[in-house]
């Protein structure tokens, strides 16, 4: 079960090349405890601290593939995210966090 959060999209225009969040607005952090769960409306991202001190919203394989942010945002006003983003950060967190499902295949 998952929390759901509302994808925040730049006016200029979008630099995802077509990803997740450029299709949907709401999307489902699996790994923090919630009521929701990943389907076809809200596909499934993980809240992720890659580097010390940064957060991210990652599709479930970024073992596997090299994502980078596309400049849209995941944030919600539910208090369960921001306690997860405090957890792994050592710190109080309060805002929005960057997605990072754009990826360009090799040739």
């Amino acid at each position: 079960m998952g929390l759901l959060v509302y994808v925040y999209r730049k006016p200029l225009g979008d630099c995802t090349l077509d990803v997740i969040s450029s299709r949907y607005t709401r999307l489902c952090v699996s790994n923090i405890e919630g009521s929701f769960v990943p389907s076809s409306d809200y596909p499934e991202v993980i809240l992720h601290s890659h580097v010390r001190g940064c957060l991210r919203l990652v599709p479930p394989d970024y073992k596997t593939r090299w994502y980078t942010t596309g400049g849209n945002y995941g944030a919600t006003s539910d208090s369960r995210f921001s306690e997860a983003c405090e957890k792994l950060l050592g710190h109080e967190f309060y805002g929005a966090v960057a997605i990072h499902d754009r990826y360009e295949p090799m040739f």
